[in-house]
């Protein structure tokens, strides 16, 4: 007895953990996000960004360098180079040192190109979350429509089962014929083939929603119903797109700094120690030291800094265009959207209605004209398609109002 106890609740406990999970659209989600490839690209490319500042302000610092040479030149009776020229050998090994002078505003122009190289790097990884994130809402949308469908037709086929009992008692009684009967048993047998075709389409759609979300798993899921909120009015300036549009207008800008930067005069100090000898045996005679400075200042490129400004103003006119553009779609789309919710809501007050009436008229055949042989079972029948219809097209509006705050939540 004992051990047919243990068996039993081993089998309870098998049955328990094998049984479907509840989840919810925050953890496919976050499982997402966790597992993006592209996102985590971003993040690699940011940390390389921090040490390309690392090396940009390198390149401001004193320049080592150390240099050595050993040629000898042989000369002979008709051979060999003019000593005057090759002084018969060159020997030599220095360390050089190098230091712009007067370049905060260089350096500074060069960190904050690869400042907003970063930020839009942030841009496009908030893009690609959004992105993501729409994605896997909607596919869970879908998914949930297909569980809310299994669940109504469980339903519904749970209703069907009651009435069967009934009329075979009827039709046992000489109420109601076998064909009754027969056509009852019909109806239910076609709501558990829909049930079935939905509840294959159901596991596609998790294996879908599993895939957009990184999760490899097979087992069947509950989905709770997902809580989505409508977004209060945007702040349009603090979109991707918008973010975008004003880092590029910061590049513009800097660019022109670049530009009139390389036509200031440059100044560099140098110095360098060591020996140079044209003979080993005087090398540590030669052993010496230089230093100086070397300045320079363009004079005449070819009007290439003004062909460079025209670009500037050329690419900042194109941005300007784009952003202006966006804003006027962006607003258009929202309106758009808007109104269809409103619509949306207000039809789904209208199904909800109807649901109840018919609700109120199954219930009254059920309790009182069925059994009581009053109505026809085709016309009971036809009772229970309207209702089924009216629900479906309830989920349809549903999962449709879903879809439309899914779309404005994630509006770019």
């Amino acid at each position: 007895m004992v051990k047919s106890f243990l068996v039993l609740i081993l089998a309870l406990l098998v049955t328990a953990f094998s049984y479907s999970q509840n989840r919810t659209l925050d953890f496919y989600i976050s499982s997402g996000l966790n597992h993006s490839s592209l996102l985590k690209d971003y993040e690699n490319q940011l940390h390389s960004g921090s040490i390309d500042s690392l090396i940009a302000l390198c390149a401001f610092k004193p320049q080592v360098n150390v240099t050595s040479q050993v040629l000898y030149a042989p000369a002979g009776n008709n051979f060999g180079y003019d000593e005057a020229i090759t002084n018969g050998g060159n020997y030599a090994a220095t360390i050089g040192v190098r230091q712009s002078l007067f370049n905060a505003k260089i350096k500074s122009a060069q960190s904050e190109n690869i400042n907003l190289l970063k930020q839009t790097l942030e841009v496009n990884k908030k893009i690609t979350q959004t992105d993501l994130k729409k994605s896997i809402t909607l596919q869970y949308i879908t998914a949930f429509a297909d569980y809310s469908q299994i669940q109504f037709t469980r339903k519904t086929i749970e209703i069907l089962n009651g009435q069967q009992k009934v009329v075979k008692q009827l039709v046992e009684a000489g109420i109601y014929q076998m064909t009754d009967l027969l056509n009852l048993s019909v109806t239910i047998k076609a709501q558990e083939i829909t049930g079935k075709q939905v509840f294959i389409q159901y596991k596609n759609d998790i294996a879908l929603l599993n895939l957009l979300s990184g999760i490899i798993d097979t087992t069947t899921v509950e989905l709770t119903k997902p809580d989505l909120k409508l977004p209060a009015l945007p702040d349009i300036q603090q979109l991707p797109v918008m973010l975008q549009s004003k880092i590029d207008s910061l590049k513009n800008s800097n660019y022109k700094i670049l530009v009139d930067l390389n036509y200031r005069p440059k100044l560099e100090a140098f110095a360098d120690a060591g020996f140079m000898a044209i003979n080993p045996i005087n090398i540590p005679q030669n052993f010496g030291t230089s230093f100086g400075l070397n300045f320079s200042i363009p004079v005449y490129d070819g009007k290439q800094r003004e062909l460079e400004y025209k670009k500037i103003e050329i690419n900042e006119k194109s941005r300007t265009l784009y952003r202006d553009y966006y804003s006027s779609q962006y607003w258009q789309q929202y309106r758009q959207l808007s109104e269809q919710l409103r619509l949306n809501d207000e039809l789904i007050n209208d199904i909800n209605l109807q649901l109840i009436q018919q609700k109120e008229l199954i219930d009254l055949y059920k309790t009182i004209a069925l059994e009581n042989s009053l109505i026809r079972i085709t016309d009971y029948l036809a009772v229970i398609n309207n209702y089924t219809n009216t629900q479906n097209s309830l989920t349809i509006a549903e999962m449709t109002r879903l879809q439309l705050i899914n779309q404005l939540n994630f509006l770019k």
